[in-house]
């Protein structure tokens, strides 16, 4: 029987060198995805950076020698002060939710009520949503009961004043919420992934004292004394823009050049603010100049009081994901630039059967989210 010999460099030496070849040909991808996603825009690079810029920045100016007095609570545009119904200690929630909205987005306030917006209880903690309009909204106030509607013309150069008027209407009739969301109404919000975020950072978990019959003695150490959370998708070393006319533009008589660019402030698509910071900001809001860009005048305003955004990548800030239900339901707490349509497909998508992410999923986390929203993009 004759045996069959291999030529020398033929058969399995042409296997060889075809995976051979084929090894740089997948390493190739992977390394330039792993590179997008350490250097690309909202990288991990861009993380560590982010993360390392709002622990090092100090409170510059110092805080005043005492307390500055809280505004009182907004004028509200022909509604009466019990509209929205004022929370009362006992019914205040764990989450305060401030959906900044426009008259003409009646779309998208609706799509929020049916959605995300419907959730009252989140991992056993309440949760209540309200939405911050100009005296436009003053009808929809008294019909929905879900609108503070403040008494100045609703206007993008007005968001400033909108903001400062949902949180005093929180310090001054829900003072009881542990914390307050800020956000804006085209954005998807992960309610018990963000009450699981803030549960995970210190706040008390079996028991809550805003919740009836708690037993307030049986406090955690601690929980008092805890400082207060400024949280966002922190952005640094924003020059503000001076262009004539423009809709985010601040004058120099505003924000002097000398100033630099602007101080660490979280994206104004979604920012946390615990109780306390909530004061800070409202006692620093009368020394800092009211500029139109609501998210940095915040920033500014806890500055003021000492108080520095710290970064947390699951919001996501101006970044927007395609629906998707391990990102949407576990990984993102915000996602930005969802219209109505798109926010009721993400509901039912997220409250379907089964887990919300594959073991696999889970383990690439961000990292899948932001590939998805690059391939699909």
């Amino acid at each position: 029987m004759r045996r069959r010999v291999s030529p020398p460099g033929g058969g399995r030496g042409r296997h060889v060198r075809v995976r051979a070849r084929a090894r740089p040909a997948l390493l190739l991808p992977l390394a330039a995805l792993g590179g997008w996603a350490l250097l690309g825009p909202g990288g991990w690079a861009e993380e560590l950076l982010a993360l390392w810029v709002s622990r090092g920045a100090g409170p510059a100016p110092a805080p005043g020698p005492g307390p500055a007095p809280l505004p009182p609570p907004p004028r509200l545009a022909g509604v009466p002060p019990g509209v929205p119904a004022p929370c009362g200690r006992r019914g205040a929630p764990f989450l305060l939710v401030l959906v900044s909205s426009a008259p003409a987005h009646r779309a998208r306030r609706e799509a929020i009520r049916a959605t995300w917006g419907s959730r009252r209880r989140a991992r056993g903690r309440r949760v209540r949503t309200l939405f911050l309009l100009g005296r436009e909204g003053a009808a929809e106030a008294l019909a929905r009961r879900d609108v503070v509607a403040a008494d100045f013309r609703d206007a993008y150069r007005n968001l400033t004043r909108k903001t400062l008027s949902g949180l005093a209407w929180a310090a001054a009739r829900c003072p009881g919420a542990r914390y307050v969301l800020k956000t804006d109404d085209d954005v998807y919000v992960n309610v018990g992934g963000l009450v699981d975020e803030l549960l995970g950072r210190g706040a008390p978990r079996g028991d809550d004292p805003l919740t009836p019959g708690a037993d307030r003695r049986r406090a955690p150490r601690g929980a008092a004394g805890r400082p207060p959370l400024y949280l966002g998708r922190v952005h640094w070393r924003v020059w503000p823009s001076r262009e004539a006319g423009g809709r985010h533009e601040v004058s120099e008589a505003l924000y002097p050049p000398g100033l630099g660019p602007f101080p660490p402030y979280a994206s104004g698509t979604g920012y946390v603010l615990s109780a306390a910071a909530v004061r800070l900001v409202l006692a620093g809001a009368g020394a800092v100049p009211p500029l139109p860009l609501e998210d940095v005048f915040v920033g500014l305003s806890a500055r003021r009081g000492g108080l520095a955004p710290a970064h947390c990548p699951r919001l996501a800030g101006a970044a927007h994901f395609p629906p998707d239900r391990c990102c949407h339901g576990r990984v993102l707490l915000t996602v930005h630039r969802v219209g109505p349509g798109e926010m009721a497909r993400v509901w039912d998508l997220v409250r379907g059967p089964g887990p919300l992410c594959s073991p696999l999923q889970a383990a690439l986390g961000l990292l899948r989210c932001r590939a998805l929203a690059w391939l699909r993009g």
